[in-house]
């Protein structure tokens, strides 16, 4: 299971081996709902089979389709998925993610995977992730406004105080596996009960966890995901460990409370209660900076004209509408679009999706935005480099 993150999406980006496998599909956290989940995925992966049939060799198809019947089986991981999964495969390569919002179901062959959803799933702004700490424990998640997932680690990782301190084991934490979220049914799963032979840890033995517990989240966590970190921990240990923190990705707001005292609900509610400002003023200062330019030429509303200039590599930020829609074809020969009544065309596609993925694979900064924080009525906003 691998973790959807800004530097995970740019490697999708690049040229891949076809065929190119995706699969995108909603599922539930708890049961019943959650039954029905492996169905309707093998209902989807014989969409796969039919439209592979029509250019491969039956050995082919059956190798590229034989990790999906696999999943199909796994009891296990259908009844441990979180809000959707997405699957992008070819004949090198089987990358399952899960992900923290719906998503609508289908399945397609291409020369290339399909990765808009995932884009607009990570460029999302209420995303952020949570550090609770106390004096000899730590745990992570992610999540947005409607809930958080726990970050579980393989070993090793500094998870408590005597791991982080074992002379042992510090030269282990320079290369932390990878990480992957699980659903956070119980208070704090990643922490765990703490069971320390310390009786009284000292203020210096506190400082040396936090410096190691910094170093981790930052190197293997923060950096790899660019999201905002929220601490959660006493109001004692919130003054020792900003002190030695290293990471720009922590806030300057965090809740002062043991986190230990809080359900997974409760922990949601006061994060995000501490980051919706935080998320909030993000975007609003990227609206600020949009028309401010908007007298100067440097940014635009119109999609005709924010396709050239996203071809010519003009465009440093794209604001998008995270509730619209357009339906269309983007033409990057003839920089122009197509535009169409509906969906209904076996070629429609999300012009606002398309434009938002080639300013990724150009290096442009993309936000997907509630409506009520658009200063556009387009469903984009452009913010252009010259």
């Amino acid at each position: 299971m691998l973790k959807l993150n800004s530097q995970e999406l740019s490697m999708l980006f690049q040229k891949q081996a076809g065929p190119c496998l995706s699969l995108y599909q909603s599922t539930h956290r708890s049961h019943p709902e959650n039954t029905q989940d492996p169905i309707r995925f093998k209902n989807l992966v014989k969409k796969l089979e039919q439209s592979l049939a029509t250019t491969y060799p039956k050995a082919e198809t059956e190798a590229l389709l034989r990790p999906y019947h696999q999943l199909a089986d796994n009891i296990d991981f259908w009844q441990h998925t979180l809000d959707g999964v997405a699957i992008l495969s070819n004949a090198d390569s089987f990358q399952v993610f899960h992900l923290q919002r719906p998503t609508p179901d289908f399945a397609v062959v291409a020369d290339s995977w399909h990765v808009k959803p995932l884009l607009r799933q990570l460029q999302t702004q209420d995303r952020y992730q949570v550090l609770c700490l106390s004096r000899a424990a730590v745990a992570l998640y992610e999540g947005n406004r409607d809930g958080l997932d726990a970050l579980v680690f393989e070993q090793p990782f500094p998870n408590t105080i005597e791991v982080a301190l074992d002379p042992d084991q510090i030269l282990e934490f320079n290369h932390p596996n990878s990480y992957s979220l699980s659903r956070a049914t119980s208070p704090h799963p990643a922490m765990g009960p703490v069971v320390t032979t310390r009786k009284d840890e000292t203020e210096t033995e506190i400082e040396r966890f936090f410096r190691v517990v910094d170093k981790a989240v930052t190197e293997h966590v923060s950096q790899p995901s660019g999201l905002p970190l929220m601490l959660v921990c006493l109001p004692e240990h919130q003054g020792i460990f900003r002190k030695i923190a290293r990471n720009p990705h922590l806030v300057e707001q965090g809740v002062s409370i043991d986190p230990g005292a809080l359900t997974v609900q409760q922990l949601s509610q006061r994060a995000w209660d501490a980051m919706q400002p935080v998320a909030a003023k993000r975007v609003q200062d990227m609206v600020a900076r949009f028309k401010k330019e908007h007298g100067t030429g440097l940014s635009s509303d119109n999609l005709d004209l924010i396709l050239p200039a996203l071809l010519q590599d003009r465009v440093d930020v794209l604001l998008v509408d995270a509730d619209q829609r357009i339906a269309g074809r983007v033409n990057p020969t003839e920089q122009n679009i197509t535009y169409l009544a509906d969906f209904s065309a076996p070629d429609a596609e999300d012009v606002l999706d398309d434009v938002a993925e080639m300013a990724m694979r150009r290096g442009g900064q993309v936000m997907v935005v509630p409506s009520q924080y658009m200063p556009t009525g387009t469903g984009i906003a452009a913010i252009y480099r010259y």
